[in-house]
């Protein structure tokens, strides 16, 4: 008998939290195997849980030193089940919104989901066009001395326009503002005087003039010379980055990413650690063409309070749609599973050459849910870094 998705999941919270004995247990019951046969899974299923999530074991004490646990009933065990799922319930909303949650164990049950095989399209998708001429004077503006990133996203916030601009419909779109640019040029000069630590040595991007078409479809003879980053041995996902100079292009390559539908997801993430306040800059590219450009803060809401339980971005640390003019993005499943492709103007991402900056990436799939449908957590199919210890690059 094989495990459903419910019964991995809490083994390995049982691990996280160094319940050998509990683990061993759950996959008793669950698998119907004898005692021999769970220990050895398990033991297994540790090992590669300390590969794939290490941050997740740093202060625990070795497996071996585990003290006895007292027999668990069926009755209790139900109940906490009942309760866990509830707490999980009451925070599906903040799982979706958040962008650090680890990825579930990749067993042979959980991705069940991949194995669905899709007929390559026919033809190509839509392709995204690079303009030839960029108007540097939408993204940047001239500093006074006294300007910081920080004093002018506070006087972005106390904005008549912006408060206007966040709480309409328009708020996803292109922000043109004079005090967004300045905010950018801010931005731009501090990373500009970044450095990585001495004990780093950057990933080098490679500079390439081979032009790419943005169609979701990942070419040899555009990307053959680009910087190849394989982000999951097991289910070879891979990253792609090259640069011309002018633009910073990625590719990711997701062979296990088989289905249509489902929220199949590239986010690549720059800036992290740039200063107190800027948790990050970061594109999405989802399951079509186009791209979406957010910055993420740690500045909250300093007018008036709310005067509706709608306005939660009053509420919460601020993050901003549309920073990026010059950004695209598409995806496609042309070659029988999902691959996309995207560019950044790279002035207007304040990336220089030359210059350290920092990037990680997560490319997500469809999440994993119990058996009545409901939300447990996000499932990747690749992560390359995290915010708390994001990747160098420098071309």
């Amino acid at each position: 008998m094989e495990l459903t998705s419910l019964q991995a999941y809490d083994i390995e919270k049982a691990l996280i939290k160094g319940r050998t004995i509990d683990a061993v247990k759950l996959y008793r019951e669950g698998t119907g195997c004898d005692l021999r046969t769970a220990k050895t899974e398990i033991d297994k299923r540790l090992a590669a849980l300390k590969t794939q999530k290490p941050h997740y074991f740093n202060d625990l004490p070795p497996t071996h030193a585990e003290p006895a646990k007292p027999k668990i009933s069926k009755t209790f065990l139900v109940k906490f089940l009942l309760i866990d799922t509830l707490i999980f319930g009451g925070l599906i909303y903040y799982f979706f919104l958040s962008d650090n949650n680890s990825p579930a164990p990749r067993d042979a049950n959980q991705s069940a989901q991949y194995e669905q095989k899709v007929p390559a399209s026919k033809g190509r998708p839509k392709s995204a066009s690079l303009p030839n001429h960029v108007d540097t004077s939408t993204y940047t503006a001239t500093l006074s001395p006294e300007d910081s990133f920080d004093s002018l996203y506070n006087t972005k916030l106390s904005n008549t326009a912006y408060i206007r601009r966040k709480s309409s419909s328009n708020s996803s779109s292109y922000d043109d503002s004079n005090i967004e640019r300045k905010i950018k040029t801010a931005r731009s000069q501090l990373s500009l005087r970044r450095s990585a630590s001495s004990n780093i040595t950057p990933q080098k991007i490679a500079l390439h003039k081979t032009s790419i078409t943005l169609d979701g479809i990942i070419e040899d003879s555009e990307w053959a010379a680009a910087t190849s980053l394989l982000v999951d041995t097991e289910l070879n996902t891979r990253l792609y980055f090259k640069t011309d100079g002018k633009w910073l292009y990625i590719a990711c390559d997701a062979p296990q990413e088989k289905t249509q539908g489902g929220y199949d997801q590239l986010r690549v993430y720059f800036h992290a650690g740039l200063t107190d306040d800027l948790i990050n800059e970061r594109i999405h590219i989802g399951r079509s063409s186009g791209l979406t450009s957010i910055r993420q803060t740690t500045f909250r809401w300093a007018g008036d309070p709310p005067t509706s339980n709608e306005e939660r971005w009053k509420k919460y640390p601020i993050s901003d749609w549309g920073i990026y003019r010059y950004a695209y993005g598409t995806s496609s499943m042309t070659s029988g599973h999902r691959q996309y492709e995207a560019a950044i103007l790279l002035e207007e991402a304040g990336i220089h050459e030359g210059v350290p900056f920092t990037v990680y990436a997560e490319i997500e799939t469809d999440p994993l849910k119990n058996e009545q449908g409901k939300f447990i957590e996000r499932q990747y199919l690749g992560e390359w870094g995290d915010r708390n210890n994001p990747m160098w690059m420098v071309f």
